[in-house]
């Protein structure tokens, strides 16, 4: 009969202890363990207050008596971004053992000093349960963890199972009979996809306008570089620029928008454009992208929605000039990107709607096939540009619905804003917040974006009523936009 007792001296048995990394269970996977048990102990129903830590761990269930081990394991060696962790444990069963069947449950923390069944920790539903026969060695599916870090289960038994099962614990003289725990996982991938997907977190960018100096000017303002630097081309402009170069050959990530229209000058038309008339040109771009080498963002015509309507070709120097239907424009792209991509497989291809109208938005979405990232444009107007009857909202409350559109359609994607930004006006709200709170709004609420650029530049839409849009409206906004950037969340390795 074990020998039952209210405290015992801290044992951890090394035995086969330690994170040994080899090949795991499946293509790919790998392994830590088996991890001996650092700390187990059983607790019975009958003796409440009692702690029974021992050469063995026990369990039962019947109405009269329940009987339940616990034990902690230090599982380490697990990559911080690995995938699919799953846990097995295996336990050696007593020759004194009934036959039955035990079932282990993830649980919360104990201490085989003070553990009972007055104070047990909680455990979790089944994770996994096998028929143990006596004097034999049993291995069960332990369920998913999180990761490295101190992992603690319970051992139970079916409810009404009145044998008693015993397993040996990790004070058994025999090093090899002592409860182990093996963790598999899936190896992380490269820090950025193929497709410029960071593994973790989200990009830091910005629009910071394009005159000479913008970029440091900003950059300065941010207390930081940005991951991406977006900028703006006309139809007829050559690039990436020169400058566009030299700011990627320093760790941008450059993400170029290509408009249908010349500002200054005339828009061109969905139609043509899909019909072939501007292939010379998109050929030439297409070819300068080849030349440039390292992975940009390209997207065709950024918010499309302003511009539905029958082509207006002669129209000059109007941003919502039309250019034609939402057919139209999904074959205009269509046939830019099936154009582009052949010759200059860098690209990766965004296409960024308003998101006002979600579901009016959606309508121009041309396909999975080609396009990379899907990008929306959510702004807090509160009052300005003419807006008086607009209320403060968070970027959570602007980014929301387009969010939500795109998880209704089933749509996979990773997704960027690719142009947000708040207006500065403390009677309404407090800019500092909400800037701040980006990086905790997109880990906890939108984990799906993964990318946001900020609007930074001067902007007066409606004469004598400007929105506050820069990083910089007022000090204390300036605070939040660094605190913001400066969030680890947002911080993300290029290579």
């Amino acid at each position: 009969m074990a020998h039952a007792r209210r405290f015992v001296s801290l044992l951890v048995v090394t035995g086969l202890a330690g994170a040994a990394m080899v090949a795991g269970p499946g293509a790919g996977a790998e392994q830590t363990g088996p991890v001996v048990a650092t700390q187990d102990a059983y607790v019975i129903s009958t003796a409440t207050r009692t702690t029974y830590d021992t050469t063995e761990l026990r369990v039962r269930s019947t109405a009269a008596q329940k009987l339940q081990g616990f034990l902690r394991f230090d599982v380490r060696g697990v990559p911080a971004a690995a995938t699919s962790l799953r846990a097995t444990l295996r336990l050696s069963v007593s020759p004194a053992s009934q036959s039955g069947r035990v079932e282990v449950r993830t649980s919360g923390s104990f201490s085989e000093r003070t553990v009972t069944w007055a104070n047990r920790p909680g455990a979790s539903a089944v994770q996994g349960s096998v028929v143990v026969t006596p004097g034999g060695t049993v291995e069960l599916d332990a369920g998913q963890v999180s990761g490295a870090g101190v992992r603690s289960f319970a051992l139970t038994a079916p409810a009404g199972q009145g044998a008693q099962l015993r397993f040996a614990s990790s004070e058994d003289p025999d090093p090899a009979r002592r409860p182990a725990l093996t963790v598999t996982w899936t190896p992380p991938g490269p820090p950025v996809s193929d497709r410029l997907v960071p593994r973790e977190g989200a990009w830091w960018g910005s629009y910071p306008g394009q005159a000479a100096g913008d970029v440091e000017a900003r950059e300065a303002v941010y207390g930081r570089q940005v991951d991406i630097l977006h900028r703006y081309h006309d139809w007829n402009d050559t690039w990436p620029t020169a400058e566009e170069q030299g700011y990627a050959a320093q760790g941008r990530i450059l993400f170029e928008g290509w408009e249908s229209r010349v500002f200054g000058g005339a828009t061109s038309c969905w139609a043509d454009i899909a019909a072939g008339a501007y292939d010379a040109a998109i050929d030439a771009q297409a070819e300068r992208l080849a030349d440039f080498g390292s992975r940009l963002f390209v997207g065709f015509m950024h918010e499309p929605e302003d511009n539905l309507g029958p082509c207006q070709p002669g129209a000059v120097n109007d941003a919502k000039a039309d250019m034609g239907s939402a057919e139209e424009f999904k074959a205009a792209w269509r046939h830019i990107v099936e154009r582009v991509r052949p010759v200059a497989p860098n690209v990766v291809w965004v296409l960024s709607f308003m998101g006002h109208d979600p579901a009016g938005s959606w309508a121009l979405y041309p396909g999975d096939d080609v396009v990379d990232w899907v990008a929306w444009d959510p702004y807090n107007w509160a009052n300005c540009a003419g807006r008086a009857s607009d209320s403060w909202r968070s970027l959570q409350q602007v980014a929301q619905p387009m969010y939500a559109q795109l998880d209704a359609v089933g749509n996979t994607k990773p997704r960027m804003l690719g142009e947000f930004g708040s207006h500065d006006d403390p009677a309404m709200g407090s800019k500092q917040q909400w800037l701040r709170v980006i990086p905790a709004m997109l880990r906890t609420a939108m984990p799906k974006v993964r990318a946001v650029v900020y609007f930074d530049r001067v902007a007066t839409p409606v004469p004598g009523d400007p929105c506050a849009w820069l990083a910089d409206s007022s000090p204390q906004a300036q605070a939040g936009f660094a605190a913001a950037g400066a969030d680890l969340y947002l911080n993300q390795p290029h290579n």
